[in-house]
């Protein structure tokens, strides 16, 4: 007679419970994890530490190198909204409504620039009369007129201290 108590050994092998690491989608999730967070740490420890140190050290000059390549910001004046009337056909008008910034290098050419203010509101208004609405609406058209604004008022501000010309608002009408 069999006793049917006890299993056989065929039959406890194939009963028996796996454990945790003989299940192959748990294994590759563990492997995959481990991966991941290698990468990570030898992203964080290893290469992004020799990337500043990289980065800080080109061109031999060290930290002081890199923040004097980082552009200067310049002190902003503006010119406030100013009203022209382009030129073109007189039997129907057009008008150009701009506001126009100017960045100049310092605090002391910005309080220059704001005592001579009118002068520099007459270049601007002389430049966009001549203009017709084909000059600004061609392709590059509003770059070349920002480009004469800047060579006029360039003029007017003694040493180069003049950085750029912005437009706040343009609208033709």
């Amino acid at each position: 007679m069999v006793d049917r108590s006890k299993p056989s050994q065929g039959e406890y092998e194939q009963g028996a419970k796996k454990g945790p690491l003989e299940n192959k989608a748990v294994l590759l999730g563990i492997i995959v994890i481990v991966q991941a967070l290698v990468a990570i740490g030898l992203t964080q420890y290893v290469l992004i530490p020799k990337l500043t140190v990289q980065q800080a050290t080109t061109g031999g000059g060290g930290i002081s190198e890199i923040t004097a390549e980082v552009p200067q910001r310049g002190v902003m004046v503006g010119l406030d909204d100013i009203i022209v009337t382009l030129a073109g056909d007189s039997r129907r008008p057009h008008y150009l409504r701009i506001n126009i910034n100017l960045e100049v290098k310092d605090k002391y050419t910005s309080e220059t620039v704001k005592m001579r203010l009118p002068q520099m509101r007459d270049a601007v208004i002389m430049t966009l009369s001549d203009k017709s609405v084909e000059d600004l609406s061609r392709p590059g058209g509003k770059m070349n007129l920002r480009a004469e604004i800047f060579r006029r008022l360039d003029e007017s501000i003694p040493g180069g201290k003049l950085m750029n010309v912005y437009f706040s608002d343009l609208v033709i009408q």
